[in-house]
C-alpha cells in the first residue's frame, strides 16, 4: 500500500492538500486491514508525503526537494562520526567538478547574473561569519541549478547539512574570504566564457583550497 499511495502522490493523482479517503474505504480499495492502512499512513507521514492534523484528517503534502534529500541527510547525520573530511571531499569532487563543467555548457544569462549577485554579496559580508557561510553554500547550490539537471541539485543538497557544519567550523580562518571569493570569481568567469575544462579546473582548485584551509584550521585547533 505504501508504494501505491506514494506512486499516486508523485504522479499527481493525489494533489497537495487532498484528503485521503476514510480508513474503511482504503481497506476496501487496497484489500488490506486497518492495521496495514495505519502503518502505511505512518510511514508516508515520516517520509513527508502525508500529514495528519486533528479535525482535518490525513492530507497529501506539497512535494519539495526535502522529501528526497531528508532520508539521506538523516542517515548521514546518524553516521556523522564515521564520515571524514576525505569522504566529504571525494563526494564533492565527483559532483562539483562535473557540475562546473556542465554549467559552462548550460548556464543562461539569468543563471550567470544570479551567480554574480552571490559573489558580490559575499564580498560585502566578509566580516559576518554566518552570512558568509550561507552565501558560500548558496553559490554552490546555484551553480548546480545552472546545469538544469534537477538530480545534480538534489544530490548536492543531500550533503548540505554536513557542508554547513564544515563551513561554520572554518569561518574564523583568516585566509578564508581571501581564498574563497577569488576562487568563486574564477569559476564564474570560466562559466561565463563557456570554457568547460577551465571551469572544471577552477572548481578542482577551489575544492583543494577549501580542504587545505580545513586541515590548517583543524591542526591549529589541536
Amino acid at each position: 500500500m505504501v508504494n501505491e499511495v506514494q506512486r499516486l502522490i508523485t504522479a499527481g493523482q493525489i494533489q497537495p492538500g487532498m484528503r485521503l479517503p476514510p480508513e474503511r474505504q482504503l481497506c476496501e480499495q487496497f484489500g488490506v486491514s486497518r492495521t496495514v492502512v495505519r502503518e502505511a499512513v505512518r510511514i508516508l507521514v515520516t517520509k513527508g508525503l502525508l500529514e495528519t492534523r486533528p479535525g482535518i484528517g490525513t492530507t497529501a503534502c506539497s512535494l519539495t526537494s526535502q522529501q528526497l534529500t531528508r532520508p539521506l541527510s538523516i542517515l548521514m547525520q546518524a553516521h556523522q562520526q564515521k564520515i571524514t573530511l576525505d569522504h566529504l571531499h571525494q563526494v564533492r569532487k565527483i559532483l562539483e567538478v562535473e557540475i562546473a563543467r556542465l554549467a559552462a555548457l548550460q548556464a543562461n544569462e539569468e543563471d550567470l547574473a544570479r551567480l554574480g549577485e552571490i559573489v558580490q554579496s559575499m564580498q560585502e559580508v566578509q566580516g559576518e561569519a554566518r552570512q558568509f557561510a550561507l552565501l558560500d553554500g548558496e553559490f554552490h547550490q546555484a551553480l548546480a541549478a545552472t546545469t538544469h539537471n534537477p538530480l545534480l541539485a538534489l544530490l548536492l543538497d543531500s550533503i548540505h547539512d554536513l557542508m554547513w557544519d564544515v563551513r561554520l567550523m572554518v569561518q574564523q580562518h583568516p585566509d578564508l574570504a581571501q581564498t574563497v571569493i577569488p576562487d568563486h570569481q574564477r569559476i564564474l568567469e570560466s562559466i561565463a566564457s563557456r570554457q568547460p575544462q577551465a571551469a572544471s579546473q577552477a572548481m578542482q582548485e577551489h575544492l583543494d583550497h577549501a580542504r587545505l584551509i580545513q586541515e590548517r584550521f583543524l591542526a591549529e585547533e589541536k
